[in-house]
């Protein structure tokens, strides 16, 4: 299995080595599952750090690395499948995936709307509401975005949170997180509410960022934990959602947390806010 992922849709074998240090611990996954051999897409956005992003390798050619893709590669190593990673921006991925019963993509919250059209696994990162503004103090509550101009990717959980509960805010929505770091850089809008990891990637790579992380109690009703999500009846995710179960025990997801995002992140042991798989509306662990 190649490492990462081709800035072009690029097949990656289910064997082979694997990112950011997981071992080649032996697998309890039952080859019943029926994935050995399948040929599966992954869709999303590939400058989505550090989840999805495009990194240039020491021979010169372009690679998307980061969490998802490490989770990913791993998961085919120990399920047998093969998969391109086929770039888009958020909003057309939500139409590919449910198009596709051989699609999936990553770093997705399950909701009761979702739920509809959409089945999920349990979560495999926890993550925050970042808010990033160029200068001035770090915003780390909702009351702190009153009266300011906020841009968000359209249709995200961030999104949605915001709309909801500053429903009178000046809010503007684009179709990419690039689009909205490029505003906040132009002084064109005062504030990206954004995922927190993202933000930190987004912050580390441009001088003057500020960027503050919002109370997972002001943010728990809108923002769950991240999920792989396919269409409705997709058959590979009861077997994804049993290797994200044991990647989380056997500690694999917490190496990648720690490689591609930091120790502040992991979950350290505790994973009750993981859920179970969604499958309807109202399932256990929908967020």
């Amino acid at each position: 299995m190649a490492v990462g992922a081709s800035l072009a849709p690029f097949a990656l074998a289910g064997c082979g080595s694997t990112q950011g240090g997981a071992t080649d611990s032996s697998s309890t996954m039952d080859p019943a599952d029926g994935l050995s051999g399948r040929h599966l897409s992954f869709v999303g956005d590939d400058a989505f750090a550090p989840y999805r992003y495009i990194k240039m390798q020491p021979d010169g050619t372009q690679k998307v690395v980061g969490l998802d893709i490490a989770i990913a590669d791993e998961m085919a190593r120990r399920l047998g499948f093969a998969y391109d990673f086929e770039p888009q921006e958020f909003a057309a991925t939500l139409a590919s995936v449910q198009a596709s019963d051989t699609s999936f993509t990553m770093a997705m919250s399950s909701n009761a709307e979702r739920e509809q059209t959409y089945d999920f696994t349990r979560g495999y990162y926890q993550p925050r509401v970042g808010v990033l503004t160029l200068g001035g103090g770090a915003i780390t509550s909702v009351d702190g975005l009153a009266g300011k101009s906020i841009a968000c990717t359209t249709g995200t959980v961030q999104n949605k949170f915001v709309s909801t509960t500053l429903p009178d805010a000046d809010i503007h929505t684009y179709d990419g997180g690039d689009q909205c770091l490029q505003e906040v850089l132009a002084g064109r809008i005062d504030a990206y509410v954004c995922d927190g990891a993202e933000g930190q990637s987004m912050r580390d790579a441009n001088d003057g960022l500020v960027l503050g992380l919002l109370e997972r109690d002001e943010t728990k009703d809108y923002v769950g934990v991240y999920r792989i999500m396919a269409t409705k009846g997709a058959s590979f995710v009861d077997a994804f959602d049993r290797c994200i179960g044991e990647m989380l025990e056997d500690g694999t997801i917490d190496q990648f947390i720690g490689t591609y995002v930091g120790a502040d992140f992991q979950w350290g042991g505790d994973f009750s806010a993981a859920g179970t798989a969604s499958k309807g509306v109202g399932s256990v662990g929908a967020n």
